[in-house]
């Protein structure tokens, strides 16, 4: 039996270096990960789109929305710090009364009397409402960086 196979195969397995992190040149970085935690969002994307599936079922072209957000008291100008995608950098979201918009980049209706009257390009959700900071309806958002973001209430 040659020996020298075994040989090679040693001294690669001595020289073998441990990396957490393969470089694929098409496709980028890659990381060991838990299947557990693969289940686990699975299992969280079918209820969020079991509870979606489950409420767009009720809507129809005839229902109203309502927010829930209280309209802002007077006028004021603060800054909220939180993560936001750089595609939105320099622009403007406006939640207001469908109905009641003004120039903005991205129209996000806090009420609607009936969502075939609807004029925004999207309902304002709770979830939405709390990551940006606004707190009460009509609020002006403009993204200054991918961190800031400057609210003016009741602009």
């Amino acid at each position: 039996m040659n020996p020298r196979p075994l040989l090679l195969a040693a001294v690669c397995l001595l020289l073998q270096e441990e990396e957490t992190v393969c470089r694929h040149p098409s496709s980028g970085a890659s990381r060991t990960l838990s299947l557990d935690a693969v289940h686990k969002a699975q299992a969280s994307v079918r209820e969020k789109l079991a509870f979606a599936a489950e409420k767009a079922g009720r809507l129809s072209l005839d229902s109203s929305f309502e927010s829930g957000l209280p309209s802002c008291a007077r006028r004021s100008t603060r800054k909220v710090q939180t993560s936001i995608p750089r595609e939105l950098l320099g622009k403007t979201i406006l939640f207001a009364p469908s109905g009641r918009f003004s120039r903005a980049d991205f129209r996000v209706a806090t009420s609607v009397r009936r969502l075939a009257d609807l004029e925004a390009d999207a309902l304002a959700h709770p979830a939405l409402a709390d990551r940006l900071g606004v707190r009460c309806t009509p609020t002006l958002v403009r993204v200054t960086s991918e961190v800031d973001l400057e609210l003016v209430e009741d602009p």
